[in-house]
């Protein structure tokens, strides 16, 4: 080093001594602000299809060994295991003859987000470990439209990683009522970006009429995989897992999802599905601890406000 640089360097030094950015809250303002961002453009994204606030995810009918997809502009072959005779040329059932205002049976009462995440568990694949759950219930609260939703973990290579499921009674009704031409854009493909880079995607109806779409995406390593049901009484139920501890964000802890396709599907086409359960499944799910409830607790004046789970 010449003389002059190390005077220049030794002032330098003098000046600055003692002070020390402060990368943790530079750290956490940034993935912050990032995550707020993500937010914001996947809220935008929703709201040029639909004006209510809806989870888009997706699901499928037959499954083989091969399927064709889009990545990239170009024709990739997808995970052995991936839903493959998928068609965009799919047939959305009637929905026009469902109540706008149902009324729950008398044995029956409104699915919660507790009862939610004890029914997911339940279906699972046999020997499955479970921990952590989380649930919301629907909000705001009434007949005409249940959502709630459920979260828990499961094992997934070094460590835990998550699988969610949100029940959407009236969905098809309601989304129905704006033509079939939503559902279309809804149920596509094309449509469907998922949060990271389309790798495998599928819909086809399924032999009661259902509609079922399935589709992967991958955030570099994060990988992520959707099964999403439309069944022919207007209940929408979506299951999704991924590789990593948290669905969106990870991190990773797994080559791939804990669950299959197949295990997605065997969930997402369950018969025990419905927005009004016997009084004993929410019983029986109390007993599911520790639980955290994410229903929002708005402030009066305050209900507007939708705050369901992404």
């Amino acid at each position: 080093m010449e003389p002059d640089e190390r005077r220049l360097s030794a002032v330098m030094k003098e000046a600055v001594d003692g002070v020390r950015p402060a990368l943790p809250s530079l750290v956490d303002g940034a993935t912050v602000r990032g995550r707020r961002l993500r937010r914001r453009r996947r809220a935008a994204q929703a709201a040029s299809l639909c004006a209510v606030a809806a989870a888009l995810t997706a699901g499928v009918s037959v499954f083989g060994a091969y399927l064709p997809t889009m990545g990239s502009g170009t024709v990739v072959q997808a995970l052995p295991e991936a839903p493959a005779d998928g068609s965009e040329e799919v047939a959305f059932p009637d929905f026009s003859h469902l109540p706008r205002d149902p009324e729950p049976p008398e044995d029956k009462v409104a699915l919660t987000g507790r009862a939610t995440v004890h029914i997911l568990r339940e279906l699972l694949p046999a020997g499955t470990g479970t921990s952590h759950y989380k649930g919301q219930d629907s909000f705001p609260p009434g007949p005409a439209y249940i959502d709630t939703s459920g979260i828990l973990k499961v094992a997934a290579g070094v460590g835990r990683a998550e699988v969610t499921v949100n029940v959407q009674g009236g969905f098809g009704r309601d989304r129905g009522a704006r033509g079939t031409e939503f559902l279309e854009r809804f149920y596509s493909c094309d449509e469907n970006r998922g949060e990271g880079r389309m790798t495998a995607c599928t819909v086809a109806n399924l032999d009661d009429g259902s509609v079922l779409m399935a589709y992967e995406d991958r955030s570099g390593l994060l990988i992520r995989r959707h099964a999403d049901l439309l069944r022919t009484d207007g209940t929408r139920i979506v299951v999704g897992t991924s590789n990593g501890w948290d669905l969106e964000d990870g991190p990773v802890l797994a080559s791939r999802p804990p669950l299959s396709f197949e295990a997605l599907r065997a969930v997402v086409t369950s018969s025990r599905w419905s927005q009004w359960v016997a009084p004993d499944v929410v019983e029986a799910a109390k007993a599911l601890t520790p639980y955290r409830d994410l229903t929002p607790r708005p402030a009066p004046g305050d209900t507007d406000q939708m705050g369901r789970l992404p």
